[in-house]
């Protein structure tokens, strides 16, 4: 089981950003890799709470019930070329879940599920998911996906805009 980790967390933010995959495994970690890449880059007004969700699943149900809007960075197989990014609403992650769509499809779909068995309030959750090159092992992204990561932070920094968070770029 992968530890997971709060880097930023803030008891009032009502906006969380949770990146889910795992390190070890190549383009896998692309929602953790982007997760680091916001957090190292931006700072948030108001504060947002980042979550390294790692591979842990069902543990993760506590981080849905504790925030209204949720976005998810997680490698996808939408059955199209490396790179592709798909950005998916509320019932769409579910009835995308039909089908195996995210590499860690029973993991996030439990979770999904059990907040909807037990009528949890879910947040507002959008997914941004990455149509990984390489799953192999390997600490590094694939060329392909690293040059999507400017993409995959933009559609990230627009739909905080949208919940009216201020994202202001890190300058060294």
């Amino acid at each position: 089981m992968s530890k997971h980790y709060q880097d930023s967390q803030d008891s009032n933010s009502e906006v969380t950003i949770l990146g889910i995959g795992n390190l070890l495994m190549g383009d896998e970690g692309v929602g953790i890799h982007a997760l680091t890449t916001l957090q190292e880059t931006y700072t948030f007004s108001p504060n947002i709470n980042f979550i390294d969700g790692g591979t842990i699943g069902i543990d993760l149900i506590p981080y849905f019930e504790e925030c209204k809007k949720m976005i998810i960075i997680d490698a996808v197989d939408s059955q199209k070329e490396s790179g592709f990014i798909v950005t998916l609403h509320n019932e769409e992650i579910h009835c995308r879940f039909n089908t195996k769509l995210s590499l860690h499809h029973a993991g996030l779909s439990d979770v999904l599920s059990i907040i909807k068995l037990q009528e949890i309030e879910a947040p507002d959750i959008v997914l941004i998911g990455v149509q990984p090159e390489e799953v192999e092992l390997g600490l590094e992204l694939s060329d392909t996906i690293e040059s999507k990561m400017e993409k995959i932070i933009s559609i990230i920094i627009n739909k905080l805009g949208e919940w009216g968070i201020e994202s202001k770029r890190n300058f060294d």
